[in-house]
């Protein structure tokens, strides 16, 4: 018997070392996987980044070229405008002046010239060079142009200044003209009406006496008219014959007028349209032979280096911060004044018995049970059973939040036992705090399965905020609920809650206390250990009660039943971490 119990236990050994061969045989790869694929992804993304950089660059520096050679043609455009407006000024009043102002002009004009022709860049010097000297060029150019054109004009104006008097002569003559016509035909239209008006008279009225004669006045009219007719033909003639004179006069000066003469100008950007053009065709060639040409220059070697780097500063960074945090900023927090809920208590809460998978309970006259749902495993036919919907009505949210809702309340049972038991978690263990009147307990409600209290003196909640002190903020608990008595506050528990004694004082891991009395001093500590710390097998801070008349609340196995991995529990430790800002 003994051998085969021997057998059975060396078999048991060996199974155990091939399962921790196995989990550190997995863990080992998992570790050399996850960093692999960060050492891809990081090499990957500096090397993209990288081709990015140099893509940016080319691509702004074949378009340095373009859009030099389109800020100077609108800019040209601009100065071209400004030489019209100049020009046209200069040239109309040139119309005016005396031959020997316009010889003048006509001098300066030619010497200008001569200097601007002395100096011509090529088309290729002309792309070279930046976008001021491609204006500096481009405006001698149309310069240029513009004193040619201005010649061509002046000259025409110095030909035509002889005949300025008579085509002036003329346009007096033919307004006298149209004068004596617009009058005529007035005069026409009154001898029209005249004789319309004859025409209504009675037949002795259209003709008068002058002496012994009898004289018709439609004869009289007739004959007006007919002179009036003879009289604007003739004018009519002369004016066709001064219109004739006059639009050979307007001819000649119609081939030069100001703005005629600088209408070439704008010509002149041509061959800068041209090598524009030009520029942007080599653009978008260059860029496309750059695109075909991406994965040939990725440049793999160039960034190897930066990704080990990179890999080693993220492998690195963590134990880094761990060390920083170990004998930096725990030592400080442990340095810190304790934390003190509430002051001190004229009673203390009873050091209960051993946690049990089920609990009985027996409710003294004028007691009520309030339970959650699922923990109540069996209760008398006897007395009465109503829901309450909140824990605290004057806590409603914390309430909802600890999951102390609906609640089955069970009085008039005095004479019979009532068994509770964590029915839906199969490694829930459950305990009584008994907290006597005036005694107070700091808990977290989400512990709390159910309560015993005095129907006339329900239990009191009290909520004390703490936010000057740095043990707050390293665990994230800014907020303490305390429960007073007299109460009897049922505990729920992984794998069992232990109710002891503070003695001379206690640390415990931060997700085992489930509470304390109200009148301990609470803080934080380093954790003992600097090497599971700094390999994250343990936390950096414990819990710390300091020595003094009260209890301790503590979760044997926070973990047990719970999953240990997933997107679920991730977000499940999200959610309590938020909670337990709150005290829940």
């Amino acid at each position: 018997m003994s051998s085969e119990r021997l057998s059975s236990r060396a078999d048991a050994c060996v199974d155990d070392a091939r399962t921790g061969q196995l989990k550190l045989f997995g863990a080992v790869l998992g570790w050399l996987g996850r960093h692999a694929i960060l050492f891809a992804a990081l090499l990957a993304a500096i090397v993209g980044y990288a081709q990015y950089q140099q893509s940016m660059r080319h691509a702004a520096s074949l378009g340095a070229s373009v859009a030099r050679l389109q800020e100077a043609e609108t800019e040209l455009r601009t100065v071209i405008g400004q030489m019209k407006d100049d020009a046209v000024t200069r040239l109309s009043s040139a119309q005016q002046s005396s031959v020997a102002h316009v010889d003048r002009r006509l001098a300066e004009a030619r010497q200008d010239l001569s200097r601007l022709e002395a100096v011509r860049p090529s088309i290729t010097d002309l792309l070279r060079s930046p976008r001021a000297a491609i204006v500096a060029d481009g405006r001698r150019r149309i310069d240029a142009e513009r004193l040619r054109q201005e010649i061509g004009f002046l000259t025409a104006v110095r030909a035509n200044l002889a005949n300025r008097g008579a085509a002036l002569s003329l346009d007096r003559r033919i307004t006298r003209l149209q004068a004596d016509i617009s009058s005529l035909d007035a005069r026409f239209s009154e001898g029209q009406a005249r004789f319309a008006r004859l025409e209504a008279r009675p037949f002795w009225g259209r003709y008068r006496r002058e002496g012994w004669s009898i004289v018709s006045l439609a004869a009289e009219l007739a004959a007006d008219q007919a002179r009036n007719r003879r009289e604007r033909a003739a004018a009519v003639a002369e004016l066709d014959r001064v219109m004739a004179i006059r639009r050979q006069t307007r001819t000649v000066a119609a081939l030069a007028t100001p703005k005629v003469a600088v209408r070439q100008l704008e010509d002149m950007l041509e061959p800068l349209e041209k090598a524009s053009a030009l520029q942007t065709r080599k653009l978008e060639a260059t860029a496309a032979r750059a695109a075909r040409r991406w994965y040939e220059r990725l440049g793999v070697a160039d960034a190897l280096w930066p990704a080990i780097w990179a890999l080693v500063g993220i492998i690195l960074a963590p134990f880094v911060i761990r060390t920083l945090f170990y004998w930096v900023l725990a030592p400080l927090a442990s340095a810190q004044r304790p934390v003190v809920p509430l002051g001190p208590t004229p009673a203390r809460a009873a050091v209960g018995a051993r946690s049990a998978v089920s609990q009985p309970l027996s409710l003294a006259m004028g007691e009520e049970l309030l339970v959650k749902q699922g923990f109540l495993q069996s209760v008398p036919h006897a007395g009465t059973k109503e829901t309450q919907m909140l824990l605290d009505a004057c806590m409603p949210i914390s309430s909802l939040a600890a999951g102390l809702f609906f609640l089955t309340r069970i009085r008039g049972t005095a004479s019979a036992t009532i068994t509770i038991s964590a029915t839906r978690d199969p490694f829930a263990e459950l305990a009584i705090l008994d907290l006597p009147a005036g005694a107070a307990c700091v808990l977290q409600p989400r512990a709390i399965v159910g309560v015993i209290q005095p129907i006339t003196h329900p239990m009191r909640i009290t909520r004390h905020w703490r936010f000057g002190t740095l043990h707050a903020w390293l665990t994230l608990q800014l907020r303490y609920l305390v429960f007073h008595g007299p109460a009897h506050i049922i505990l729920k528990g992984g794998r069992g809650v232990r109710i002891e004694a503070a003695e001379g004082g206690r640390s415990v891991a931060q997700d085992q206390l489930l509470g304390f009395s109200a009148g301990l001093a609470y803080s934080t500590g380093r954790t003992e250990t600097f090497l599971p710390y700094l390999f994250g097998q343990e936390s950096l801070l414990k819990d710390r009660v300091a020595r003094g008349s009260g209890v301790l609340i503590v979760e044997e196995a926070p973990m047990a039943g719970r999953r240990g991995n997933g997107i679920r529990a991730r977000l499940e430790g999200l959610v309590d971490a938020g909670l337990k800002i709150f005290g829940l």
